[in-house]
């Protein structure tokens, strides 16, 4: 065998010898990576209706505390948790630009400006979960789940 082609055995896998062969090696390695994903990567939230513009979804209600964005929130304030896809997966999950941001969502009883400051795990894209204080404001707490319109203020 030439040096070029040489390998050695480790047990069952095999390395290659050359700067080529370690170079592809690396390079697949890495690949692979991509292909997995990186530990820790951060996915940006789904574009969602840009400012201005509405989104049709569904509102449900939620018994408030600790949320994704790292506060603590009362049902009685007007807060909203956003879906997975709009919030972004972050390391931490505090660090979303989302948290914060102000949302009017309007429903069968009027309309309501929320803030965000949770993710809702179980909710579509446009779907948004608000503390009884919010909901109330647009719908009947017995009715559980409304259709609505929202957009970012």
């Amino acid at each position: 065998m030439s040096p070029t082609t040489a390998t050695t055995r480790n047990n069952t896998r095999s390395r290659p010898r050359t700067r080529a062969g370690r170079t592809a090696a690396l390079l697949a390695g890495a690949s692979s990576l991509l292909a997995l994903g990186v530990v820790g990567a951060t996915t940006a939230p789904a574009a969602a209706a840009p400012s201005g513009a509405q989104a049709t979804g569904q509102a449900t209600w939620y018994n408030t505390g600790l949320g994704a964005c790292g506060w603590s929130n009362n049902d009685g304030e007007l807060v909203v948790a956003i879906s997975t896809a709009l919030y972004g997966n972050y390391p931490n999950p505090n660090n979303s630009p989302q948290c914060g941001r102000q949302i009017r969502v309007n429903g069968p009883l009027g309309s309501v400006t929320v803030k965000v400051v949770d993710k809702c795990i179980g909710c579509a894209t446009n779907d948004v979960d608000l503390s009884p204080a919010a909901f109330s404001r647009i719908g009947d707490l017995n009715a559980g789940r409304i259709n609505v319109s929202w957009d970012w203020v």
